[in-house]
This record gives C-alpha cells, sequence and structure tokens, in this order.
C-alpha cells in the first residue's frame, strides 16, 4: 500500500507543512525535517517496507536533479553583482571549506574515530552526489557521507538564518554565501525562499564549495594521515 500512497502522502505532508509555516513562522517548522520525521515515524510505526516507499517515491527523486539546475536561474540574474565581488566570494568560500574540513579533523583526532568515518563526515558541507563520490575516493563510506550531508542541510536551513541575525549578519549576499557554503542544496533552497540575491549567492557557494573540496579535500586528508603517522 505504501508504495501507491507515497507521493501523495508525501506531497501532502510537505504541503501541511509549508501552510503551518506560513501560518507560524518559526525556524524548526521546516518544510523537509517535518515531512522526514512523520514519514519516518509512521513507517516505522506501522511495520511498512521502507523499499517500498522509495520504489514508491523514486518520481520525486528525480526531480531533484532538475531542481538543483534550477538554481542557476537567480545565479544568472544576480551576474553582474557576483562579477563585481568575485574575489572576496572565492576567499570566502575557500576558507569556508578549509574550516568545515579542518574541524572535523581535529575532532576527530581527539577521539577514536576510523578513517573511513573521518573521510564521511569531512564532506558534510557540499550536495549530496559530490559528497558521496569524495567521500568514496577517501575511502569512506558513500551511505554515511549522504546521511550525514542531508543532517547537516536540514540542520542549517532550520538554524541558519536565526544563527546569522543572532551574529547580526543581515546583508543578502553574506546571508547567501553562509547559507549555500555551509548547508548545500537544502539551504540554498532556504536562501532562495528569502530573496533573489540570497538565493544567488547561495547557489554560487554550492557550486564554488563543491570544487574546492573536490580539489582541497583529497590534499588535506593526505596530510591528516601523514601528521598521525
Amino acid at each position: 500500500m505504501i508504495f501507491y500512497l507515497a507521493i501523495p502522502l508525501t506531497l501532502l505532508l510537505y504541503w501541511l507543512t509549508r501552510q503551518l509555516y506560513r501560518r507560524l513562522p518559526l525556524p524548526f517548522i521546516n518544510p523537509v525535517l517535518i515531512p522526514m520525521l512523520l514519514l519516518m515515524g509512521l513507517i516505522s510505526y506501522l511495520g511498512l517496507s521502507l523499499a517500498d516507499y522509495q520504489a514508491g517515491a523514486h518520481p520525486i527523486h528525480l526531480l531533484l536533479e532538475p531542481a538543483v539546475v534550477a538554481l542557476a536561474i537567480p545565479l544568472y540574474q544576480q551576474a553582474s553583482q557576483i562579477r563585481a565581488r568575485l574575489k572576496p566570494i572565492l576567499i570566502c568560500c575557500s576558507l569556508s571549506v578549509l574550516i568545515s574540513v579542518l574541524v572535523t579533523f581535529v575532532t576527530c583526532s581527539l577521539m577514536p574515530v576510523p578513517p573511513e568515518i573521518v573521510s564521511s563526515i569531512a564532506t558534510r558541507s557540499i550536495t549530496t552526489p559530490l559528497a558521496m563520490s569524495v567521500s568514496t575516493s577517501l575511502g569512506g563510506i558513500a551511505a554515511i557521507a549522504a546521511a550525514i550531508v542531508v543532517l547537516v542541510g536540514i540542520l542549517g536551513a532550520v538554524i541558519g538564518f536565526p544563527l546569522l541575525k543572532l551574529f547580526g549578519v543581515t546583508d543578502p549576499q553574506a546571508e547567501g554565501l553562509a547559507m549555500g557554503a555551509c548547508s548545500h542544496a537544502v539551504g540554498t533552497a532556504a536562501a532562495a525562499e528569502r530573496g533573489t540575491s540570497q538565493g544567488a549567492f547561495a547557489s554560487l557557494a554550492l557550486v564554488a564549495c563543491g570544487l574546492l573540496t573536490a580539489i582541497l579535500a583529497p590534499i588535506l586528508f593526505a596530510l591528516y594521515h601523514a601528521l598521525l603517522g
């Protein structure tokens, strides 16, 4: 039964969460987080087949790639502003990648974490396909990398803007860069809802951080192993 109800149930929960968020705009009422938790609880409580749900919802999965490509539209609309600020944007994205990977290495070095888990966590701030590919090339586990990416994206979408507001970051371009760099596609989608400028700069950060991580992560991972002996 869940095979046939997968799409309508998913869309219904998403729509209801969106309507609730419009009436009660609290950060944790996230259209990605709430339906996911409700579906997990429902499948677990009723003992339904996760494989059947995934098969039934597969058409939604096929729309993810076009949805990510569509994020290039605000990028094109803000092209002139991006060109004018390209140097600081690239510096910010580079620092974001370095800090993300290095914090992972430092934290994991303080605990007995296996190398394959370290390489799976290190790619947490880039979009899922890239994270899985880079993580696998480093000897990580693609499934763990994907799960970590999803969790980080949802967490960023929930607390990202409130956290930026707390630290006095109100510039739309800075908001977009921060969300795209730290919360990849989910954060970029949340930024696009805030405005064209936020969406454009988040899209740019999403792409730039993905490419920079693919380039820098193997080098940093090799240095990490060399330092640990």
